[in-house]
């Protein structure tokens, strides 16, 4: 089953949006342990830019393919970055939001078309 470009973001969407949640209750939390922590301040931070370009490459599907490039490579950092700070601030539940959305974003890569080259000429290897 193939999946589109906005099912692969939805995905992504859907994972930051849980971790956002998460994160935030986390922050206001007194059983959570890490209560009115910079740490969780940072990571409610770094969910929420995740969701804003999940929900971007939702939103424009049809984005030029540097700038879609660019997106996919700062969000790969994003998730990782979250996730090693959810691992530090021992919130499993955060790791797995975590996970949903290093899984959305590999479906992301993965479901990429490459494009035929832009001139026969050029697909032929030129003059011989």
């Amino acid at each position: 089953m193939a999946l589109g470009k906005r099912s692969t973001a939805g995905l992504i969407a859907l994972g930051a949006a849980a971790g956002l949640a998460l994160s935030i209750f986390a922050y206001i939390s007194r059983s959570s342990g890490i209560n009115g922590t910079a740490g969780a301040l940072l990571v409610i931070a770094s969910t929420a830019a995740i969701l804003l370009a999940a929900l971007a490459l939702t939103c424009w599907p049809a984005m030029r393919g540097w700038l879609r490039g660019t997106l996919l490579f700062l969000l790969l950092l994003g998730i990782l970055g979250t996730g090693l700070a959810a691992h530090f601030l021992a919130s499993v539940w955060l790791q797995v939001a975590m996970a949903v959305c290093l899984i959305g974003w590999l479906l992301a890569i993965m479901g990429r078309k490459e494009r035929p080259a832009r001139h026969a000429y050029a697909a032929k290897g030129g003059a011989s």
